[in-house]
């Protein structure tokens, strides 16, 4: 269990937190990632509600559970007037009013999510202060021009929300590259690292749909799975301070 001793104001105002798990295109460690924001908010005994948005590839709700029937496929200007898949992403804000949420978002649907947030007035800090939610949006990215630059266009967009960089660095990494036209772009966001979890841990949990906290591997096995998670799960928490119930295990 990752320990945080800081004080807490969003437990204490009862404020929400919709954490969107997004990037420009699949295979960018999103699925990845929400599985560990999952195992945060299980190691600290806190309740959240999942939605597993890619109908292709639902994976971490093998892990942890929760709604797979809510889709992005409707949320652009024309679909939304032909059919009501956009209005059931409303769920998202429902289940935000009882408890956090974690939303693992589906391939080259980075669009489709802004699209639904500026819809219904989620853009609107009065309106989100006033419903007592907070909307962050963790943006994976290996480090490629294309990436970053969609998210340096959407920063504007997003004054509203909290965005986070996630850099992962185990899936064609990019970040070492020279990119001298965002040094400063870069340098104005909050970031995090994402390594490369190990292999052997990766394929018995992860690949394999298994929750990280039902892992039964030998001893240096165990060692090496839980230095990673309480590495990265650290890395998350410097930036969303995450009040614990009980103490770390």
């Amino acid at each position: 269990m990752v320990k945080n001793n800081q004080t807490n104001d969003k437990v204490q105002n009862n404020e929400k937190t919709i954490h969107f798990i997004d990037g420009n295109r699949g295979n960018i460690g999103k699925s990845f990632f929400s599985s560990l924001m999952c195992h945060l908010y299980v190691s600290n005994q806190r309740g959240f509600t999942l939605f597993d948005t890619d109908r292709h590839k639902q994976d971490v709700s093998l892990m942890y559970g929760g709604i797979t029937d809510v889709h992005f496929d409707g949320c652009n200007e024309i679909m939304a007037n032909y059919t009501n898949e956009a209005t059931k992403v409303d769920r998202i804000y429902e289940e935000a009013l009882k408890q956090d949420v974690i939303v693992n978002m589906p391939s080259d649907s980075h669009k489709e999510l802004f699209f639904w947030l500026q819809q219904n007035g989620l853009d609107n800090p009065q309106f989100l202060q006033e419903e007592k939610i907070k909307i962050i949006i963790w943006y994976l990215s290996n480090g490629d021009r294309t990436s970053l630059e969609l998210l340096k266009q959407s920063i504007p967009k997003a004054s509203a929300f909290t965005t986070i960089l996630v850099r992962n660095f185990g899936i064609d990494n990019e970040w070492n590259l020279e990119k001298a036209d965002f040094v400063e772009f870069l340098n104005g966001i909050p970031k995090l690292d994402l390594s490369i979890m190990p292999r052997g841990e990766r394929e018995a949990t992860f690949k394999l749909g298994k929750a990280y906290d039902t892992y039964s591997g030998n001893k240096l096995s165990l060692n090496r799975l839980t230095k990673y998670l309480q590495t990265q799960c650290s890395e998350i928490v410097s930036l969303f301070p995450l009040t614990t119930t009980s103490q770390a295990a």
